[in-house]
Parts: C-alpha cells; sequence; structure tokens
C-alpha cells in the first residue's frame, strides 16, 4: 500500500444510461484529514458519480483507486469492505430499534453459540458516540430523538465498519441552523481523525466553513478542482452554472393582492395545533417560519384534509368545506406539495408525464381511455415552462435529479383551478440554479391569482420571496411580519416563544 497515495482516486469516470450521458471523463481525488466538497446543479452528475463510487452502478470508463490500488465495487457492500461508507441524504434506519440495534443491524456482534453480546454492543456503541460527541443511552429507541441526532446515528452506523473514506450526501439538508452547527462539529471532529471525507451539499456557506477543496461537475463533465481559500459563494455559483445566477429567482416582485382565499380560524387538532389563526389572500405568498417539531406540517396537512380538526374552522374563498380527506380538499381548491417528494409527492416508478398528468386524467380521459396525444402535449408543454430536465415525457421520474423531481410536483398542480398551493419545503436538497427555477414557478402561481402557504426552513430565502411570514413555535403562532418588518432577529425570537 503507498501511504503518499490518496486515499481515493477517481480517474476519469464515464457512465451512460438509454438516451444519457451522465459522466464524462470525472476525476477527483481524496486526501486523508480532508473534506473535499463534490458540488453541481441538479442534475450535473453527483448522484451518479456517488453511486459508482460505492458500488451501486458500475461505471463504463474509469479507474477507481483507494490508497494507490485499483477497485471494482459490484455492491455497497465491497465497497464497505474497502473502508469506504456512505451515509445518504434520505435516513436508513428503523424508527422502532434502538440507537445500538441500528447502528449493527445486519451486522450484529455475536458470542460463541450465535447469541447477540449485548454488553459489547452497548460498550462498542458507545465508543462510536463518544467519538462523535454525542451522549445518548445504547438502548434508547431511536424514534424517540430529533432529526439531527437520527443524522448522527447514521454517520455512527457507516462508522462501525472502521472505514477510512465517508461520503455524506446532504447531510443538513433537513435540519435547522442549530442542528447544523452540532452535525457539522461531528464532521470536522472525524476530519481531525484522519478520515477522508466527500461531502455533498447546496449550501454554499456550509461548504466554505467547512471543506478544504471542491470539485465541481456541469452537465456530468469535471469543471474545476481547487482549494476554497479566498473562494465566494458568488464564485462557487458561477463554476456551478456558467454565469453568476446566485440571485435569479429569488428577488420580491409587488403583485396585486386580492380577497382572502384561505382563512384558517383558531385551529386546533389532538396534542398538536394549537388556536391557530391565519389568513392567506390571493395573489399572496405567505411564508409559515419556525424550527422542526413547530408542529407546521400539521397545519397544512389539516388544511389538505390528512388530519382532522379538533376544533376551529377552515374556509377556502369564504366557503367551508368538508376537509375530510385529500380529494375532499382538491376538489375545494387546495393543492398540496409536500416536504418527501420521493415518498408522497411522486410515483418513482412511472414516468414524467404520468406524474405531471395525473390530477388531469379526469379532463384528458374520454369513455375511460386516456387521450395520449393530448396527455403528452400537457407535459411536453409544462416540462418546457418549467425547463424539467428530462430525455421526454416518457423518462423515469425517479432518474431525475431533485430538482427536476421538485419541478415535476408543482407541474401537476400548475393546470389546476385551485386557489390554495402549500408547499412543503420546496427547495429542499436542491442547487441554487434548481432554486431560482422552483422560486419562480410558485411566483407565476400568485400571479395567476392562487394564495400559496409555504413552509420552508430556508429563513432566508422565506425572506427573499414572501409578502408576509408567520411565526409558529409548539403547535402556535407566535409572531406576524408583513415584508417591511422582516428581520432575522425578531423572527427567530419568536421561535422560542
Amino acid at each position: 500500500m503507498d501511504m503518499s497515495a490518496p486515499l481515493l482516486e477517481l480517474r476519469g469516470i464515464g457512465k451512460s444510461f438509454p438516451g444519457v450521458r451522465a459522466l464524462h471523463d470525472v476525476s477527483l481525488d481524496l486526501r486523508a484529514g480532508e473534506v473535499h466538497a463534490l458540488l453541481g446543479e441538479n442534475g450535473a452528475g453527483k448522484s451518479t458519480l456517488l453511486s459508482c463510487m460505492n458500488g451501486l452502478l458500475r461505471p463504463d470508463e474509469g479507474k477507481i483507486l483507494i490508497s494507490g490500488r485499483e477497485v471494482q465495487f459490484s455492491r455497497p457492500a465491497a465497497a464497505i469492505a474497502a473502508r469506504l461508507a456512505m451515509v445518504h441524504q434520505e435516513l436508513v434506519l428503523c424508527s422502532n430499534l434502538s440507537v445500538a440495534q441500528n447502528i449493527w443491524l445486519g451486522r450484529e456482534i455475536r458470542r460463541a453459540g450465535g447469541r447477540i453480546d449485548r454488553a459489547v454492543t452497548r460498550h462498542r456503541t458507545r465508543e462510536l458516540l463518544a467519538m462523535v460527541g454525542l451522549d445518548l443511552d445504547p438502548d434508547c429507541i431511536l424514534g424517540t430523538l430529533g432529526l439531527a441526532e437520527q443524522q448522527i446515528v447514521e454517520i455512527c452506523k457507516a462508522l462501525a465498519s472502521d472505514p477510512r473514506i465517508i461520503v455524506l450526501d446532504e447531510p443538513t439538508a433537513s435540519l435547522d441552523d442549530d442542528q447544523v452547527q452540532r452535525l457539522l462539529g461531528v464532521v470536522r471532529r472525524l476530519r481531525d481523525r484522519g478520515l477522508g471525507i466527500i461531502y455533498v451539499s447546496h449550501r454554499l456557506n456550509e461548504v466554505l466553513d467547512l471543506a478544504d477543496r471542491m470539485t465541481v461537475l456541469r452537465d456530468g463533465r469535471h469543471v474545476v478542482t481547487r482549494d476554497l481559500n479566498g473562494m465566494t459563494e458568488e464564485g462557487i455559483v458561477s463554476y456551478m452554472v456558467g454565469t453568476n445566477r446566485s440571485g435569479d429567482g429569488f428577488a420580491w416582485s409587488a403583485r396585486p393582492i386580492g380577497a382572502p382565499v384561505l382563512e384558517v380560524e383558531r385551529a386546533a387538532t389532538r396534542g398538536r395545533l394549537k388556536d391557530v389563526s391565519l389568513c392567506v389572500h390571493a395573489g399572496e405568498i405567505v411564508g409559515v417560519a419556525g424550527l422542526l417539531g413547530c408542529h407546521r406540517e400539521e397545519l397544512a396537512q389539516a388544511i389538505f384534509g390528512t388530519v382532522p380538526l379538533q376544533s376551529g374552522a377552515i374556509r377556502i374563498d369564504g366557503r367551508s368545506p368538508r376537509l375530510t380527506s385529500p380529494m375532499a380538499a382538491i376538489r375545494a381548491g387546495v393543492a398540496y406539495m409536500p416536504a418527501d417528494r420521493k415518498e408522497q409527492g411522486l410515483v418513482l416508478g412511472m414516468s414524467v408525464g404520468e406524474n405531471i398528468t395525473m390530477t388531469e386524467l379526469d379532463r384528458l380521459s374520454r369513455l375511460g381511455l386516456i387521450r395520449r396525444s393530448a396527455a403528452r402535449r400537457m407535459s411536453l408543454d409544462l416540462m418546457r415552462r418549467l425547463g424539467i430536465r428530462a430525455s421526454g415525457p416518457g423518462q423515469r421520474a425517479g432518474q431525475l435529479s431533485g430538482g427536476n423531481q421538485q419541478k415535476i410536483v408543482i407541474a401537476k398542480w400548475m393546470t389546476k383551478p385551485g386557489r390554495v398551493v402549500i408547499a412543503e419545503d420546496p427547495t429542499r436538497g436542491v442547487d441554487i440554479g434548481a432554486k431560482s427555477e422552483i422560486w419562480g414557478a410558485l411566483r407565476s402561481l400568485a400571479e395567476d391569482g392562487r394564495g400559496l402557504l409555504v413552509m420552508t426552513t430556508e429563513l432566508q430565502e422565506m425572506m427573499q420571496v414572501c409578502d408576509r411570514i408567520v411565526v409558529m413555535s409548539r403547535g402556535r403562532i407566535t409572531g406576524e411580519f408583513t415584508r417591511d418588518a422582516f428581520d432575522v432577529e425578531r423572527i427567530t425570537a419568536c421561535f422560542f416563544s
């Protein structure tokens, strides 16, 4: 083994799918004790490169070397055996099991005879938790922990295989600012122990604060690998998109504000919402800010008919429909874009066109049969309007990047006549360019006279695009701010009221 060689080298990696060239001659290297950021817009090839790196995909061209020796991974287990571990953006944990059971699931520590050695398991778990600075009981049930702690348990699960290389894919995408800082501290601790870390994030302030070097991909090609000293967010964006677009789509613009389209009056649910009242007008974008656990998701679900009200009222365009199901809410004029686009917003095994048109099947059908030419025309029109990058309406939605998947979620509601649009974390895990396009698409819905209720952990984005912001804490409204009164400190102070 060449101890002077980089921990990891990718040389000339190429990968193609039917009709799509995903990677062209991509190279990077990772050193011991380094955080190396892998950056690029959605669709730039990052996910494909990570999949080639950890054995989910086999590259068509190029070489992968670990500590100077060429390797070929046929499955993720082979990468783990070579001491390369990956922590995925979506948690792969069991909420009903303990912390220790999750960390050692599938590789349990056993005594002679095959029984699980619980004492050694607890001891090894405590060692891993101490390594990342987390003081937890190994026997506590994972589902009782906050999202940040669960993310750190996911990292401990990767550390249990004794890796020299860790790949972190969007580890902070669902965390609030305090939780982000906690997790970044863990990453620094691992770097100081000599591990090499590939770090993927669309939060460029994190990258500048944490990473030593960056590699940028664009359209499946290597753009640059360079030290981050002296770099700015604007400079990184210019590499990612080919031009400086850091503010496109984010600037607030005045719109005609009409009559109320959504009125929530003293709404309460069992143990969650408590006396919540708010109003959204036609043409208005209202943000709902708050820390994770403030229960704004329950507000969205109550309006969309998936959580029953215990008391209070919800009015749509002055009427009080019985919102007993999502179908009833859709008939009343409510569109809902959930935060979990993969599980709730899309059917990943279906095509782009099928996902876009699924809310319009009644209009696109005749005598029970879908008019495929009309469905294709609708899909192509919305793909063009929203800039959805795919080989065509027939491409499977699960093959697209996160930003393009989010645009599909928006597209399927654009032709509905609904008056209220609820968007939960619409830019979660997408790059700066896709964020601009997504906010532009949402703003166009407001310009059409719809009222938007937007919920996101990105307070700065909310302040740039919203007309008003209400703050929730522990199921209550604790503050409301008009645009001329937006102030980060005053808004965040209401998070803790």
